[in-house]
C-alpha cells in the first residue's frame, strides 16, 4: 500500500507536531503556519504530501516558492521523516511524489536545506545532484544569561547624537503611515542581506499579509531606530505561539547610518524586551557570510547550533528525473 497522500486541512496538528519534534530550536506554531499557508495562496506554487503508517503521519514532503526571490521555475523543497521510520524508503517516496508534481512547471532549479549533522539527509541529496551553496548558523540565546554589560550606555550615546529607538507599537499610535514606512525601510535594507537567490520586490500588500498580520506578530517586539523623522534601522521579532520563545526575524540599518552601533543598540533593545516580558529564549539564524551580525550575536551570548546548509540542484531544460 502506498503510504503517500495529499495533505489535508486536518493534518496541520500532526505535521506541525512532527516538525517541532525534529526541530525543537526552530519550532513552528500551528496558528502561524495556517496563516502563512493562507497568505501564500495564489501568490506562489505550492504542494504538500504526507506519509501515513497505521493512521500516523510519519513524514512530510512539499514544494513551494520564496516570495522574496520569486521566479516561476525555481522551487524550494522541504521534507522530513520521523527517525524511527527513516531508512524504509518513505523519504524517497515523498521526494519522488514532489518531483512528479513539479514536472508540469518545467523547473530550472530546486533548493532545499538540511542540518550539517543530518548525515543521512545530506547524503540523500548529494546522491541526487544537490550541491552546497551557503550555510546559516542557527543560534539560541538564553535570555537570562545574555551579556548586556558590554553595551551599557550605547543607546544613550546614540540618543545624544539625535537617534532614538521606539517600538512599532508606539509609532503606530501616532503615525498612520508607520506600516508603509516599515515596508520601505525593510525593502531598502534587505537588498544588502546575504541570500541564496537575487531578491525580488515585495509589495506592500504582500508585506502586510505575510509579516504584520499573522498570529505571531506583535508590534511591541518590532523596534525602529529613527533620526528625527528618518527611519534608519530596524530589529524585529515574532512570538512562537504561546511558548516563552521569540524568533528573531530581521535586523539591519540603512547604508548612510551604518558603523555607528545602531544595529547593536537595536539588538540590545530586543533582548531587554524579552527579559521584561518573561521570554526564556530568542532564536535566530544568520548567513555565515554576515560577519558583522554574527559578531553582535556572539557578544550578546547567542550560542550557535548545527549549521543549516542550503543546497541547490540546477536542471537542464526543466528535466527533473
Amino acid at each position: 500500500m502506498n503510504p503517500i497522500r495529499s495533505f489535508a486541512e486536518t493534518d496541520y496538528p500532526a505535521t506541525i507536531g512532527l516538525w517541532n519534534r525534529l526541530n525543537p530550536d526552530r519550532s513552528r506554531s500551528l496558528e502561524d503556519t495556517r496563516h502563512t499557508d493562507a497568505s501564500l495562496e495564489g501568490k506562489v506554487r505550492k504542494g504538500r504530501w504526507v506519509a501515513e503508517v497505521d493512521g500516523e503521519i510519519v513524514g512530510v514532503g512539499e514544494y513551494s516558492q520564496n516570495l522574496g526571490s520569486l521566479h516561476p521555475q525555481k522551487f524550494i523543497l522541504e521534507g522530513y521523516v520521523a527517525p524511527e521510520f527513516q531508512g524504509q524508503g518513505i523519504g524517497k517516496a515523498l521526494y519522488d511524489q514532489v518531483l512528479e508534481a513539479l514536472q508540469g512547471y518545467n523547473p530550472i532549479s530546486l533548493r532545499t536545506t538540511v542540518r550539517e549533522n543530518s548525515s543521512r539527509a545530506l547524503r540523500f541529496l548529494q546522491e541526487r545532484g544537490y550541491a552546497e551553496t551557503k550555510r546559516d548558523w542557527v543560534s539560541v540565546l538564553q535570555v537570562a544569561e545574555a551579556h548586556l554589560e558590554p553595551f551599557v550606555g550605547l543607546e544613550e550615546r546614540l540618543k545624544a547624537q539625535g537617534l532614538e529607538i521606539r517600538s512599532l507599537a508606539e509609532l503606530l499610535q501616532t503615525d498612520p503611515q508607520a506600516i508603509s514606512k516599515l515596508h520601505a525601510l525593510f525593502s531598502e535594507i534587505r537588498l544588502d542581506t546575504p541570500r541564496s537567490e537575487p531578491p525580488t520586490p515585495i509589495s506592500l500588500e504582500t508585506f502586510v499579509e505575510n509579516v504584520v498580520s499573522g498570529p505571531d506578530y506583535d508590534p511591541k517586539a518590532f523596534f525602529i531606530a529613527l533620526e528625527n523623522i528618518e527611519w534608519v534601522g530596524m530589529s524585529c521579532m515574532f512570538r512562537v505561539g504561546q511558548a516563552k520563545e521569540l524568533d528573531h526575524w530581521f535586523t539591519g540599518t540603512r547604508r548612510p547610518w551604518r558603523g555607528r552601533g545602531i544595529a547593536q543598540a537595536l539588538k540590545v533593545r530586543t533582548v531587554r524586551f524579552a527579559r521584561e516580558n518573561g521570554f526564556a529564549t530568542i532564536r535566530t539564524d544568520n548567513d555565515s557570510r554576515n560577519a558583522a551580525m554574527l559578531a553582535i550575536n556572539d557578544r550578546l551570548g547567542f550560542r550557535r547550533g548545527a549549521a543549516q546548509i542550503s543546497l541547490l540542484k540546477e536542471l537542464v531544460h526543466g528535466a527533473v528525473l
